[in-house]
């Protein structure tokens, strides 16, 4: 087809999609009226594509914008604790764990254990951390639940001059090994514990092991404590 044809075939079958259909029916060309009305259905078919796809599309926003945002387990423990407890938090952005104030922890562990929505009964470990020298240390302490089989992971800081963090060896007696073994590694005081000792080393060894200014020390009680450990492992 010509330039001048298409543009004539074009501009008619524009009218009859506005609902003129007397520009298609009144061509005298036979061949130019097929190609028109050829070129008529060509054009309703890819209208009525572009609005299904544009209804597909605007569905499936929609659904997007009113489907519910999913909480973590922690974000949804950090909003309850946040509630509770006012001021608890540390932080309120939860990234895979709940870092807390020391300010409760004693009656948070409580509620923690047996809030019917959490039930928090198997504390599997109580760790320290040193974020380096003239940092503050942490403790870390990861909870599950039996009944609900989801766990989650409490940290809270403290200061590395005079770390001092409530026990909850009463909320749940493994505390009692696991705050002392994090009290003999890196000095971490556990306030309220029954028995707040060394369990690894000798009560009266000097320093924090497992502290990253820890120098260990050349002799115990007249027994030189070897620097390298060759034949050690």
């Amino acid at each position: 087809m010509s330039e001048d044809q298409d543009k004539f075939i074009a501009d008619v079958v524009e009218k009859a999609l506005q609902g003129d259909m007397d520009a298609i029916n009144n061509i005298e060309d036979r061949v130019t009226r097929s190609k028109a009305k050829a070129a008529l259905v060509k054009a309703k078919r890819e209208a009525k594509a572009a609005a299904t796809e544009d209804t597909s599309k605007s569905e499936e926003s929609k659904t997007e914008e009113s489907a519910p945002v999913v909480k973590s387990l922690s974000e949804k423990v950090a909003a309850c604790l946040n509630e509770k407890f006012p001021n608890s938090l540390e932080s309120e952005d939860v990234n895979g764990y709940i870092q807390m104030k020391d300010k409760n922890w004693f009656e948070i562990a409580q509620y923690l254990r047996y809030n019917l929505d959490f039930l928090f009964d198997s504390l599997q470990c109580v760790t320290g951390y040193d974020f380096g020298e003239n940092e503050d240390l942490e403790v870390r302490y990861n909870l599950h639940s039996m009944t609900h089989n989801h766990a989650i992971e409490i940290r809270i800081k403290t200061d590395r001059n005079n770390p001092k963090v409530p026990s909850v060896e009463q909320v749940w007696r493994i505390g009692d090994w696991f705050e002392r073994e994090t009290y003999d590694m890196y000095g971490i005081e556990f306030e309220g514990h029954s028995n707040m000792t060394r369990i690894l080393c000798p009560e009266d060894w000097a320093g924090w092991p497992l502290r990253k200014d820890y120098e260990t020390q050349e002799s115990y009680h007249g027994i030189v404590v070897p620097k390298v450990k060759d034949g050690w492992e």
